[in-house]
């Protein structure tokens, strides 16, 4: 008998699933395949972005002459934090596949804005607009748990998760490549023509999943708490350099925001129809599964995205820079071992999970995340010390990646899946808008302003890294907290069929 997580404690049991399709068993029929890719393509989508922008955002601070770069990158994480409990719902109330493709198109405007902007600022509100994007992978994850057959959404859902450690691979290659042969207007166009794939691949392949919501009442006191504190919290930590973190304005914001979560937990808990559903929270598989997860992957996400990029593309300037100077080709070719390592332990792990407690590949992606980024930390100085450390990371995060959305499967019914797997990237996205500003305010301690660019020391890398390191090995113990989850055979799935 196949159980529910919800059933088993005391929530109500989900509907019954609909006839699946042929090629029901363990492996993927062409239709299958294709559904897979339609899926694992604007999903990891995502990775590639927030790499290659990554990537890029050295050149960006360098040709306007910005010392707000890290607004490049976090813009796109804050507002997509926004958007992705609003577009879960939506997606419950309207049909998954309707509101991946509205929020994909308005992706792509952005992106368009972005590659045209002729000003910083102009640039930062494309990259706002296409975080109209980012809540695709919760809408993606629970669309997988919907249209696959019970012993395919695993595997599937395994693959969508773990390539990312492939496109984490691929996509500085592509972004070197890009930048060196047309510089970050190349990285921003290719954007635009990905995004683009992505919204025919939706449209063409991906089937309406059932709606969830029927009544379509929705929590707007809720999604105002929600938007408002976040805003508050991620602004006041990025202001707190500039004004001071004893300053009336830096504290207000984090006093407001800090209110202002204590506000949304109590309207959440009394509304009939909520945003989040923060009586989940109660319960301890998810509370922990969320909580570690997000640490986690947001830490080791910040040391991938920002970090490897600031020491490797970042000049050497002696008393002014302690960056590397290499290239973005040379950066990329120097991260093919960490990429592989990724992938590896990617698909190791999911392959793991299917055979073993899924917490053991957790644990072990958990630790050497936060091994990598302490050895990262000591060890940045040149090609050999970079792809040592960087393929302790690599495994890291791949093994986390891959896992995470297992982990959640095995936590809740196929009715939450939709909510909680919102929950998750947008406390992950939070966690990593965090994470990124602690990164920024811990080099900005020893750093220089030469002509309008802030540049880097050596002794700020070192102890951003430990800073990162820190925060994931929170996430690790947090994680030994997690209790017994179902195994990807043993969950309830298939509401839809291919």
């Amino acid at each position: 008998m196949v159980r529910s997580p919800a059933a088993s404690q005391g929530q109500p049991s989900p509907a019954p699933a609909l006839k699946p399709s042929k090629g029901a068993g363990g492996g993927f029929g062409a239709r299958s395949a294709v559904l897979l890719l339609a899926l694992l393509w604007p999903a990891q989508l995502l990775t590639a972005a927030g790499v290659m922008t990554s990537t890029a955002q050295a050149e960006v601070a360098q040709h306007f002459h910005t010392t707000q770069i890290a607004w490049f990158v976090l813009i796109y994480t804050l507002v997509g934090v926004l958007l992705t409990p609003f577009a879960a719902k939506f997606g419950d109330i309207y049909g998954k596949k309707r509101v991946m493709l509205v929020i994909t198109a308005i992706g792509l405007v952005g992106d368009v804005i972005a590659a045209l902007a002729p000003t910083y600022e102009l640039m930062l509100i494309g990259r706002g607009i296409a975080a109209g994007y980012a809540p695709i992978a919760a809408l993606v994850f629970a669309t997988s748990r919907e249209v696959f057959p019970r012993k395919q959404v695993g595997p599937a859902s395994g693959i969508i998760g773990g390539s990312g450690a492939f496109v984490a691979a691929a996509s500085p290659l592509i972004a070197g490549w890009l930048l060196d042969s047309f510089g970050f207007h190349g990285v921003l166009w290719f954007l635009v023509l990905a995004t683009a794939i992505a919204l025919v691949l939706l449209f063409a392949f991906v089937p309406e999943t059932p709606r969830r919501a029927a009544d379509g009442q929705f929590d707007w006191p809720g999604g105002l708490l929600l938007g408002g504190s976040v805003t508050a919290l991620i602004y006041g930590i990025g202001q707190g350099t500039a004004w001071g973190w004893t300053d009336l304005r830096t504290l207000g914001l984090l006093a407001g925001s800090g209110v202002g979560l204590i506000a949304f937990v109590l309207v959440e808990k009394r509304v009939a129809h909520p945003l989040l559903d923060v009586r989940m929270m109660s319960r301890r598989s998810v509370a922990t599964v969320l909580a570690s997860s997000s640490v986690l992957a947001g830490s080791a996400i910040a040391g991938a995205s920002v970090m490897s990029v600031v020491v490797a593309l970042y000049p050497r300037i002696p008393g002014v820079s302690d960056g590397l100077g290499w290239s973005a080709t040379h950066s990329a070719v120097v991260g093919i071992p960490t990429g592989i390592m990724a992938l590896l332990a990617g698909f190791t792990a999911g392959w793991l999970t299917g055979r073993a407690d899924p917490r053991l590949p957790w644990l072990i992606g958990g630790t050497l995340a936060t091994l990598g980024l302490i050895l990262q930390g000591l060890f940045h100085h040149n090609e050999l010390q970079v792809i040592a450390a960087g393929m302790v990371s690599g495994m890291g995060l791949g093994m986390v990646m891959a896992c995470t959305p297992i982990l959640l499967m095995g936590a809740v019914s196929p009715q939450e899946q939709s909510m909680t797997s919102g929950m998750s990237i947008m406390l992950q996205g939070l966690a990593n808008a965090i994470a990124t500003q602690v990164t920024f305010v811990v080099l900005n301690r020893n750093s220089t302003v030469v002509d309008g660019t802030t540049f880097y020391q050596d002794a700020g890398y070192r102890n951003a890294y430990f800073a990162l390191a820190a925060c994931a090995g929170i996430g690790l113990l947090v994680s030994l907290l997690i209790p017994k989850l179902l195994r990807p055979t043993e969950i309830e799935a298939g509401a839809a069929a291919i």
